[in-house]
């Protein structure tokens, strides 16, 4: 089915310069008629189907007759393989080059052409249209651009936070930035997820971390609006939520919504928040005849955003463990696992544990970091430092059928406690890529 606001979109701006949102962190970009879409979700939904848009993204057949589509980098909510796919050979794929894993992963998985572009390099993707990128100064993942013709300019951000620095030479290439798409949310499972002590002290640690993490990266939004000076910022990709059938549990409340971005920043200031617009799925901003002009369906406050949320989410069946086929066994797991930490490198003095339900039966597995071995016990090894991870039913079968722990990361359906409460990047390192 087409969808009506695209509809008015294209037949006002279709043949022009304009934007339309399709939701999260995609974004279609019309430049003198040229339709560029930026990290479309169309065929999956990420994370083990754990996350759900809302509102939700706007799907529409004509995403296939593009003229290019753009993959900013390689997480589940910006990298739809099966579209990716199904797009016809004279729809031009486009990543940004210099990380080598994401390359060979798109080329792998999509099978066609891919083309690959340089960073830092203003490169003309269609004649009078160009497209500037930056990666991310060092994690090898993330990429930011912006396209652009003589008349109208677009940052796509996704979720890539670039230091001030990286950030100007934006401007530097095309001074003027008509919508900059800007992220701003820290969606992610500290503290959110974290057990401390139910005491007052405990609970006033993680609200301060809250606090600090969450207005942290608002602020970032502030800063890079106000370096990138844009006519629009749209407070981009944080219509991802847990589906948990709850818009106020721990981890939703986590995630500010646009609205209450944009509240936030008229708090704090004002000059900057008059340019950001809390635009959602189906809105669009394009320059007509008379000048600029923004289509924005529906306004909210903060707390009717938040229950127009909970209805969606609460209509929502809610996932199960799969029970389908034979039991895992459970000594052929370990087997595998205890392959992957063969070689982990410096040993360091903890236990990671691993507490699951699956089948209705508590299963404990727990990993020496001295030692890198993993084995199945009763109770969990007392009087060493450890993290200790209790997973849910889904997260349970996940893990012990074949996931990644990144994936069960990305799921958000476990908690974590720490003893001593200490951030430890290398073992963190170990549970997202080893695991």
């Amino acid at each position: 089915m087409t969808n009506p606001q695209l509809t008015s979109f294209y037949q006002r701006f279709g043949a022009g310069d304009g934007l339309f949102y399709p939701g999260h962190a995609s974004a279609l970009v019309v430049l003198g008629g040229k339709k560029i879409l930026f990290d479309p979700i169309v065929l999956s939904q990420p994370y083990d189907n754990a996350w759900v848009f809302y509102p939700p993204q706007v799907v529409d057949p004509r995403w296939y007759e593009v003229d290019a589509v753009v993959v900013s980098h390689i997480h589940q909510d910006h990298y739809d393989v099966p579209f990716l796919s199904k797009l016809k050979p004279e729809v031009k794929l486009i990543i940004v080059g210099d990380r080598p894993g994401f390359e060979s992963d798109i080329k792998e998985k999509v099978g066609r052409e891919v083309t690959v572009v340089p960073p830092e390099t203003v490169n003309e993707i269609f004649p009078g249209v160009k497209l500037y990128a930056i990666n991310h100064e060092s994690n090898g993942i993330d990429s930011s651009a912006i396209v652009y013709n003589d008349r109208f300019c677009v940052y796509h951000g996704n979720d890539n936070y670039l230091q001030p620095e990286s950030m100007r030479k934006f401007t530097q290439i095309n001074p003027h930035i008509n919508v900059a798409c800007v992220p701003y949310a820290y969606i992610h499972w500290y503290p959110f997820l974290m057990e401390y002590d139910d005491d007052v002290e405990g609970k006033a640690h993680k609200e301060r971390e809250r606090a600090r993490l969450v207005n942290h990266y608002m602020d970032d939004f502030l800063n890079n609006v106000e370096i990138l000076n844009p006519d629009v910022a749209i407070p981009f990709g944080a219509n991802l939520l847990i589906d948990d059938g709850n818009m106020r549990s721990d981890i939703n409340m986590a995630v500010q919504t646009p609205v209450e971005l944009t509240d936030y920043a008229h708090k704090v200031r004002p000059e900057t928040a008059r340019r950001v617009q809390p635009m959602l799925a189906g809105d669009y901003y394009g320059i007509g005849p008379d000048g600029p002009e923004l289509t924005i369906a529906q306004t909210y406050e903060a707390e009717s955003y938040r229950d127009d949320a909970q209805e969606f989410l609460a209509s929502r069946p809610q996932k199960s463990a799969s029970v389908d086929g034979p039991a895992v066994d459970m000594q052929q797991f370990l087997h595998k696992l205890n392959a992957r930490l063969e070689g982990c490198g410096a040993p360091i003095d903890n236990i990671v544990r691993m507490d699951m339900d699956y089948r209705g039966d508590k299963v404990r597995v727990e990993i020496d970091c001295l030692t890198y071995q993993a084995r199945m016990v009763d109770q969990f090894t007392e009087g060493r430092p450890y993290h200790h991870f209790k997973l849910d039913k889904v997260a349970s079968s996940d893990w012990l059928n074949g996931a990644s722990f990144l994936e069960i990361l990305g799921t958000r359906r476990f908690t974590l406690k720490r003893v001593p409460d200490l951030y430890m990047p290398d073992l963190l390192r170990l549970v997202n890529t080893v695991f």
